[in-house]
């Protein structure tokens, strides 16, 4: 299958989901149907957890943040908002989602939701070896510390229910971003 065809493919499920999520968003008046989002992936869903990583692979800089509130680049690879920051406010959780790996993380935050993804990581953790992104294991281990963090703030009972209810969203591209831009197999490294 052609990169042109998952993208109109993508495109198209996107805008069914979109419209479910805002007919839901629509009916819900104080509150979500999830209490909590939980992000793991790629640059494609990596809301600034590059920025606390020696990778190149950063997006906190210009031209990115144009359309992001408050003009500013976040370390989303966007010039704007992601696909999981406009779910969480159709949904009426929150505006957009912090990277968990920011150390100003608020208490609120952690209760609704976070991005564990990574630009550069993959299927394959061994896609992280050039670029030094965080890999998808690496980011189920950040998800440990984060209900450990959760569970200090809410208690073990109300922290489960929140993991239980949360909306999951996994987002990984099928090719690797580094192998392209190096040329080189991260396995040849190894």
């Amino acid at each position: 299958m052609t990169s042109f065809t998952v993208f109109v493919i993508f495109v198209h499920v996107s805008i069914i989901f979109f419209n479910a999520c805002n007919a839901t968003a629509r009916s819900i008046t104080t509150s979500s149907k999830f209490p909590a989002i939980l992000i793991f992936g790629d640059s494609t869903v990596d809301t600034g957890n590059n920025n606390y990583f020696h990778t190149l692979l950063k997006a906190n800089h210009y031209p990115y943040g144009n359309d992001f509130p408050g003009h500013i680049p976040t370390g989303r690879f966007s010039n704007g908002k992601l696909v999981p920051d406009f779910v969480a406010s159709m949904l009426g959780l929150k505006q957009s989602i912090p990277p968990f790996r920011d150390p100003n993380l608020s208490d609120y935050e952690i209760q609704t939701g976070v991005s564990f993804a990574s630009a550069g990581s993959g299927y394959d953790d061994l896609t992280t070896v050039i670029s030094k992104a965080n890999p998808v294991l690496n980011q189920v281990e950040d998800f440990n510390k984060y209900i450990v963090r959760l569970k200090g703030i809410v208690g073990e009972e109300k922290a489960m229910k929140i993991i239980r209810g949360a909306l999951v969203l996994y987002k990984l591209r099928e090719d690797a971003v580094a192998p392209d831009w190096w040329r080189q197999d991260p396995r040849v490294v190894q």
